[in-house]
């Protein structure tokens, strides 16, 4: 006898054997699939030789798809370029430990991210560099640019690391220290770079360059003791982000700016600069060539051999100091070329 609302023992049965049946059917369909796709196998090689000729080496055999080039802690010497110029590589070590140190007399960058030609004829994506150390030991080396005069016939400037043409690379807790020329510098047509946690001291000239670059983030910065400035942007470098920023002690000033459009700087500290805090320009005549729209957001700047805040050409204009401190800056807190270049808000001199 069937009663309304009540289902046998035997239906339900039934239909439990219905369900089991259509999910092993599933699964099963699912496995014939999946068979017959190729599987996925992340490359990865480990360098244990301690030359930055392994490294290369270990860098070339990976796949065309890219891969992981993996070092242990140890001093690596370079007696030529580490050259990243694969999309999809990264080279990761393993923190302070993993120490990458150019040979006596080797004149030449340690790494390169992207072509090493003089314009390079394409993007290069997608490379990481992450947790190691960069000794260009600049004491022990005779020239600035690799091969000879800094030339067309001789473009690459023995920096720590120099980033040429690289779109959605990465620079991940490195330190680079007495480089030839630059720390690190990004050049010829970088866009959304990633610079994260990055030290730079005693180099030859700044810590930290950029040219021809767009959307790109610098956070958790720290530059020191360079010879030139801490922080060095011309030709074309627009639309950048910098966040958490300590630049002390540097030979010249702690930011310089020409041809530089509508970056922002958010917490930012500057001091003990020889000449001026930050200083903005234009190249030589050209006004159209002057850093302009350019905020700075929650700066404090002591103890400046020149002033706080210097924008030389009456061409800066429409940059904006929000809540800054200047704090005994030799030569004053903010000078213009030009009344009204640099917008204060809630800005105190003391």
């Amino acid at each position: 006898m069937k009663v309304r609302g009540v289902t046998s023992p035997a239906f339900e049965r039934g239909l439990t054997m219905k369900k089991l049946h259509s999910a092993y059917v599933v699964w099963t369909l699912l496995a014939f699939v999946l068979s017959g796709m190729p599987s996925v196998v992340f490359a990865a090689q480990q360098v244990k030789d301690k030359t930055c000729d392994a490294i290369q080496k270990s860098i070339n055999q990976l796949p065309a798809d890219g891969g992981e080039v993996t070092l242990p802690a140890g001093t690596f010497t370079c007696s030529k370029p580490i050259i990243l110029d694969r999309n999809n590589v990264t080279l990761r070590g393993t923190g302070p430990g993993t120490l990458l140190k150019l040979a006596d007399h080797t004149n030449s960058p340690v790494i390169v991210m992207g072509l090493t030609d003089s314009i390079p004829g394409r993007d290069t994506r997608h490379i990481r560099v992450i947790d190691l150390m960069i000794d260009g030991n600049r004491a022990n080396q005779t020239m600035e640019c690799m091969g000879g005069p800094c030339s067309d016939q001789f473009p690459l400037r023995n920096n720590g690391i120099s980033i040429r043409r690289c779109v959605d690379c990465v620079v991940q807790s490195v330190t680079v220290f007495g480089a030839m020329s630059g720390g690190l510098v990004t050049e010829l047509g970088c866009r959304r770079l990633t610079i994260r946690d990055y030290t730079s001291y005693d180099n030859e000239f700044d810590g930290l360059a950029g040219y021809e670059t767009e959307d790109s983030t610098f956070s958790g910065i720290h530059l020191y003791g360079n010879k030139a400035a801490g922080i060095s942007t011309d030709i074309k470098f627009n639309n950048n982000k910098f966040y958490d920023v300590t630049i002390a002690d540097n030979k010249t000033v702690g930011i310089f700016m020409r041809d530089s459009l509508d970056n922002s700087f958010t917490n930012l500290h500057i001091r003990d600069s020889v000449q001026h805090g930050i200083f903005l320009a234009q190249v030589n005549t050209d006004p159209n060539t002057a850093a302009t729209g350019n905020t700075f957001t929650g700066v404090v700047i002591s103890r400046s051999g020149g002033m706080g805040v210097l924008a030389n050409d009456a061409s800066c204009v429409n940059n904006m100091m929000v809540g800054a401190q200047f704090i005994n800056n030799k030569h004053g807190c903010i000078s213009e070329a030009a009344s009204g270049l640099v917008e204060n808000v809630g800005a105190i001199c003391r």
